[in-house]
């Protein structure tokens, strides 16, 4: 009996894990594309992060020639960061050629480095594959709902699927804290981008690690990005549930 109840634990198991193998892809797409209509809420981050203080600290010390951005304000590095978020959303354009300016509009130089433009163009790539990826999933989750509602099957349970949901995102928690979040950061970094194009930038090389307090905003972002994320997990679910519930309803 315990073997017989085992095996029917692990067969209901699949469908779930089908749903969030292909799910997880979707929403984390929907997700980015939703956050980067409002710059992954960066008003918010630079007060919760209080990068002012950050900038007023490390502008002064730029060791390219560029500390006269402690002269710009919060508008401006709001503007900075949207124009950055466009840019990776689309292959990289206008990055080289973004400039900075004080609160009366006089222009206070190039943004970004040459090396800094190298590391968000390799951003924008991966970014474009993600979107590929998050694409075909929805894509393979729809045609799967669809086999669904025509083979007349019942979705998993809400119960299940919310488990199956939970315990992805615990055992993903775990093992980045186990790990290390910093490690986790940096063997990211080194896997996916060219061994030798830049990606680690001093406070003091770069207005653009400045500016974002980097990496503290990356882990704000990657918690917007998860609740966000979250948020289109239910609303999907909830929605193909709807759906089979009237597809029964018709059968009757």
């Amino acid at each position: 009996m315990p073997r017989l109840q085992a095996m029917i634990r692990v067969k209901n198991a699949i469908p779930v894990g089908l749903h969030l193998i292909l799910l997880w892809p979707a929403v984390l797409w929907l997700a980015w594309m939703v956050l980067s209509q409002i710059n992954f809420l960066y008003p918010l981050d630079y007060r919760l992060l209080n990068i002012p203080a950050t900038i007023e600290t490390y502008a002064p010390q730029n060791r390219h020639g560029k500390q006269n951005f402690i002269e710009t304000n919060a508008n401006e590095h709001a503007r900075l960061f949207s124009a950055i978020t466009k840019a990776i959303n689309n292959e990289g354009r206008g990055l080289s050629e973004l400039h900075y300016f004080s609160p009366d509009g006089r222009d206070l130089g190039v943004f970004l480095t040459v090396d800094e433009v190298t590391h968000l163009t390799d951003v924008s790539r991966v970014v474009d594959i993600g979107k590929d990826i998050g694409g075909l999933a929805l894509l393979a989750w729809l045609i799967l709902l669809g086999f669904t509602l025509w083979r007349k099957k019942p979705l998993p349970s809400l119960r299940s699927f919310a488990t199956g949901t939970a315990l992805s995102l615990l055992i993903a928690g775990i093992s980045v804290f186990a790990i290390g979040p910093m490690r986790v950061f940096n063997s990211f970094h080194r896997s996916v981008f060219p061994a030798n194009h830049p990606w680690f930038f001093y406070y003091q090389d770069s207005l653009m690690t400045t500016f974002m307090q980097a990496p503290n905003l990356f882990g704000l972002i990657v918690i917007w990005w998860l609740i966000t994320a979250c948020a289109f997990l239910l609303i999907l679910w909830g929605t193909a549930k709807t759906l089979t519930t009237i597809r029964a309803a018709q059968q009757r």
